[in-house]
């Protein structure tokens, strides 16, 4: 069964978002959608929340359709996205909710 990964984002104090948004779109994005278990890979900035003036809870939300999930895990584990996993937490602090689509 297809996985769907969630990840919410929040940039760290003093990391502007025009910063984290080219290094999304010229290093980490390319990297990781040519992985051969990552299927899709959508970043979202969060505008706001509906019907609300609150500030919303996360910045950024990424959408990931993983076709298989142990070659996920091979596939982090190279040298490559795990520079680039530890360049994302400098970035950022980001929750991973795992996800399989019921209806």
């Amino acid at each position: 069964m297809k996985t769907t990964l969630i990840v919410l984002v929040n940039l760290k104090e003093g990391v502007s978002p025009e910063d984290y948004e080219y290094w999304v779109r010229d290093s980490y994005a390319p990297v990781t959608k040519a992985l051969p278990s990552v299927e899709g890979w959508r970043g979202y900035r969060v505008s706001g929340l509906l019907a609300s003036d609150a500030l919303p809870p996360h910045q950024y939300v990424v959408i990931v359709e993983v076709g298989d999930m142990e070659q996920l895990g091979r596939d982090v584990a190279g040298e490559d996205m795990q520079r680039l996993l530890s360049e994302l937490h400098a970035f950022a602090e980001v929750t991973q909710l795992s996800s399989e689509r019921f209806v």
